[in-house]
């Protein structure tokens, strides 16, 4: 069989979606709707699939950001493309319906950050042959827990480390609850704490828009929901969830700075796993944790209080650039790093990456 290019709109988004959903992976950020989400705040989606005998058998949804000025642009693929990249026929066939759209669209390089396990030499040789280069910054967090649905509840409970069950019983014995609530009025609850722990933590987030448009695209059609804890009927911690596939994952999470001794966030993250297994989910990928952690990074915290959970550490390869103008590119790159620097430098008072190693 002939192996045919075809672009994904509107109409076949289900099908796109029933094969990315289907892969062993089932990336959210491949999904038809997070390309619709993205295309509110600055990037243009392209969906390429690759079809034998009228099925989709790889994929990859790309982000692609207009460079102001010139005329030129960039590609980004979230979390793919989603193909079996030790099938190397399939995969430059892939490459190359890309490398068509980005010459159409005038790409200065494509970027990647698929879920291909770090020390997989096999497919990194792969990549290096093709002439991808390890990128300086990550866009993903490369390392995460995934922490396994399939046990009953109980063994699950089990499996968390001592002081993380004991905070969770802690919290509930302490009279917190924890509320579904996917309405506007609870993305609203949710973004008043998150600006107040993104004060305290010092890293930039959306506009509040951003999170109503998540609602919008995602949670109306059951990709993801918002779960807020109260104390004494006051709001004090909330996260954002996705569900995509067999997965959920937990992307921002929020809590203020009062009340913190009734430990919120353990009985939140206890009751998303209970909301998941009764939906069917079988994996809670607990996302960002620092690839190499160590007292002093500023996600420490963040991975001791993910490790609690006992999830399984996953690394990623992180991200990859294929320079289609290796010059130009280069050159943006050394350009967009020194903007991110000065960012950083006025945002914390320092240079550093968060998703650093």
């Amino acid at each position: 069989m002939t192996m045919k290019i075809r672009l994904i709109t509107y109409p076949e988004r289900e099908a796109l979606n029933d094969f990315v959903a289907s892969s062993a992976l089932c990336p959210i950020l491949q999904s038809f709707e997070w390309g619709e989400l993205k295309a509110n705040f600055g990037w243009q989606p392209l969906r390429i699939a690759i079809e034998e005998d009228n099925k989709i058998i790889a994929a990859a949804s790309i982000l692609k950001r207009p460079i102001p000025y010139v005329g030129h642009c960039l590609f980004y693929c979230p979390r793919g493309p989603v193909v079996d990249f030790s099938n190397r026929a399939l995969l430059e066939f892939l490459l190359g319906a890309i490398e068509k759209q980005a010459e159409k669209h005038k790409a200065i390089s494509l970027k990647i950050d698929p879920a291909v396990l770090e020390g997989d030499k096999k497919i990194l040789d792969v990549l290096s042959v093709l002439g991808f280069e390890k990128s300086a910054k990550q866009v993903q967090p490369r390392a995460t827990f995934q922490l396994d649905l399939e046990p009953d509840l109980d063994e699950i409970l089990k499996g968390f480390e001592e002081k993380t069950r004991y905070n969770v019983r802690l919290s509930a014995k302490k009279g917190v609850t924890v509320v579904e609530d996917p309405s506007l009025k609870g993305i609203k609850l949710f973004y008043d704490i998150y600006k107040k722990t993104a004060l305290r933590d010092k890293f930039l987030i959306h506009p509040i828009e951003y999170y109503q448009k998540i609602r919008e695209l995602l949670f109306e059609k059951g990709l993801g929901s918002n779960f807020i804890a109260y104390y004494n009927n006051k709001p004090i911690a909330a996260v954002i969830i996705f569900c995509f596939g067999t997965k959920i994952w937990y992307m921002y999470g929020a809590s203020l700075s009062e009340h913190r001794n009734v430990m919120p966030n353990h009985l939140l993250h206890w009751y998303i796993i209970q909301w998941a297994k009764e939906r069917g989910y079988k994996s809670y990928d607990l996302w960002g944790i620092p690839a190499n952690p160590k007292e002093g990074h500023p996600l420490f915290g963040v991975y001791r209080f993910k490790k609690g959970f006992r999830g399984k550490l996953v690394k990623h390869i992180g991200a990859y650039d294929f320079p289609y103008t290796p010059l130009f590119y280069h050159l943006f790159e050394h350009g967009v790093r020194w903007m991110q620097n000065m960012r950083s430098l006025v945002t914390k008072g320092k240079i550093e990456d968060s998703l650093g190693e």
